[in-house]
């Protein structure tokens, strides 16, 4: 309950706003009384991480082609992400191996392996595909790509004087942007070399 709640917290004020006085506000109670549920703020954060890694693994099941596992495993921390912008980052910075996230690489690279894949390239896949998925998400809620395009007006990202060439490509990369295409793509090309094994 304390953590689900400091989880609503976070996703609606900001991880900065958190604090245990105001959690403890939310929930009608003083913020001392939270330490009868968690150690610390650290140990609450942690808990935090462990839930959010829960709903990827609640949303990426194994699957019995390796390649449609692979794909709901990036696709589930991507939407972990997207729905969580404001937690999201706890992922990287606190020092923590949920168990939620062991659980589910175990799942996976139990089907790679049963695939053909050796054990020491299963975890490498897996490893990658978790910092794609990952890096693609922060940078997508970061830059606010709640829409096709980097910006409604991609000349409010240039510099004054931006020579026209330059203009130019800033139109088409940025401004033609769709990060559900990019992401697909990028997951595309990844199972496709991984299809050859090497």
């Amino acid at each position: 309950m304390v953590i689900d709640a400091a989880l609503r917290f976070i996703d609606e004020n900001g991880l900065g706003a958190l604090s245990m006085h105001k959690l403890g506000a939310t929930l009608h109670v003083k913020g001392m009384s939270l330490y009868n549920h968690v150690g610390s703020k650290l140990d609450l954060l942690d808990g935090v991480v462990e839930k959010l890694w829960t709903e990827v693994e609640e949303a990426a099941p194994a699957h019995s082609d390796w390649r449609e596992g692979v794909r709901s495993f990036a696709y589930a921390i991507r939407d972990m992400v997207r729905r969580h912008p404001n937690a999201a980052a706890l992922v990287l910075s606190q020092s923590v191996m949920p168990e939620a996230a062991l659980r589910l690489v175990q799942t996976h690279i139990a089907v790679l392996t049963k695939a053909g894949f050796p054990e020491s390239r299963a975890y490498d896949v897996l490893r990658t595909v978790t910092s794609y998925a990952l890096g693609s998400a922060l940078a997508e809620v970061t830059w606010d790509f709640g829409r096709p395009g980097c910006a409604p007006n991609v000349n409010d990202l240039l510099r004054p004087g931006t020579p026209p060439d330059l203009v130019a490509v800033a139109q088409v990369f940025c401004g033609q942007s769709d990060p559900d295409t990019q992401f697909a793509l990028g997951l595309d090309l990844m199972l496709r070399g991984l299809d050859t094994r090497a």
